[in-house]
C-alpha cells in the first residue's frame, strides 16, 4: 500500500469514528429530551398512585381509632418530593327541628404538584385539577330503611391537630382516640346537612345517590335534605401527629 493510500485510510477511519460518536451524542440527547419529561411524569403518577393507596389504609386505621376507639394506630408513608399536613377549612352543618350541630372536621391532605389527595370527615378525595375531583373511597354516612322507618347515619370524624412535614423521607402519622358522642332524636326528622370541602362536588354527588335533596351546590358547598328519616349523629374527635 502506497504511502497516499494508507493516509486516505486514516483520515476514513477518523472521519467514521466522529460520525459514529456524533450519532451516538444526537441518539442520547434524542432520548434524554424525550424520555425523561415522560418519565418523570410516570414516576409522578406512580407516587400519587402509592399515595392513594396508603390513604385507603389510612382510613382503615381511623375507622378502628374513632368508630371502635382503638387507643393508637400509626403508620408510615413515604414522600417522594412532596407534603403531608392537617389542614382545615372543611365543616359540617347538621340541623333538624331546632337544634343545629357545627363541626370543623380538619382534613389530611397529600400533596405533590398540583394534586391534592385528602382524608376528610371519614373519606378518601383528591384533586387533580381545580375543575376534576374525584372521590377515591366513601364516607361513613349510611342511609336505608329499618322496619319500614327511613334511617339516616352521619358519622363526623374531626381530626385534630396542626402538623404538616415534606420532603422525600417518610412521614409517620398518629392517630390517638380522643372522644365519641351519640346524638339520636326521638322521633323521625327533617335534616339538614351543609358541607364546606374544596371536594364539595363529589359530596354532592355522593349525597344525591344515597337520597339526599340537593338544595344547593357549589364548588365549595352542598347543602343538602333529608326528610322523615330516623336520625343518628356519631361525632369522634382523633388527634392526629405527622412527623
Amino acid at each position: 500500500m502506497t504511502q497516499e493510500n494508507r493516509k486516505d485510510s486514516a483520515v476514513s477511519e477518523t472521519v467514521g469514528y466522529i460520525l459514529m460518536f456524533s450519532i451516538v451524542i444526537l441518539s442520547m440527547s434524542f432520548i434524554y429530551t424525550m424520555g425523561y419529561p415522560v418519565l418523570q411524569k410516570n414516576i409522578a403518577a406512580s407516587v400519587f398512585e402509592n399515595a392513594e393507596q396508603s390513604f385507603i389504609v389510612l382510613q382503615s386505621h381511623m375507622k378502628r381509632v374513632a368508630f371502635d376507639q382503638a387507643p393508637v394506630k400509626v403508620m408510615k408513608i413515604k414522600l417522594h418530593s412532596s407534603t403531608i399536613s392537617i389542614g382545615n377549612g372543611s365543616s359540617i352543618l347538621i340541623s333538624y327541628n331546632n337544634n343545629s350541630f357545627s363541626y370543623d372536621t380538619g382534613k389530611i391532605e397529600f400533596s405533590k404538584d398540583e394534586k391534592l389527595l385528602a382524608y376528610e370527615n371519614g373519606g378518601v378525595w383528591k384533586q387533580n385539577s381545580p375543575s376534576e375531583v374525584l372521590m377515591v373511597s366513601q364516607p361513613p354516612i349510611y342511609t336505608g330503611r329499618v322496619n319500614n322507618v327511613n334511617t339516616t347515619t352521619i358519622a363526623v370524624v374531626r381530626i385534630k391537630g396542626h402538623h404538616s412535614t415534606s420532603g422525600s423521607g417518610i412521614a409517620s402519622i398518629s392517630m390517638k382516640h380522643n372522644d365519641s358522642s351519640l346524638i339520636t332524636p326521638d322521633a323521625p326528622v327533617n335534616v339538614i346537612v351543609q358541607i364546606n370541602s374544596i371536594y364539595a362536588s363529589q359530596w354532592t354527588k355522593y349525597l344525591e345517590e344515597n337520597g339526599f335533596d340537593i338544595i344547593s351546590s357549589n364548588s365549595s358547598t352542598v347543602s343538602a335534605r333529608r326528610d322523615n328519616t330516623m336520625l343518628f349523629i356519631g361525632n369522634h374527635v382523633v388527634d392526629v401527629s405527622i412527623t
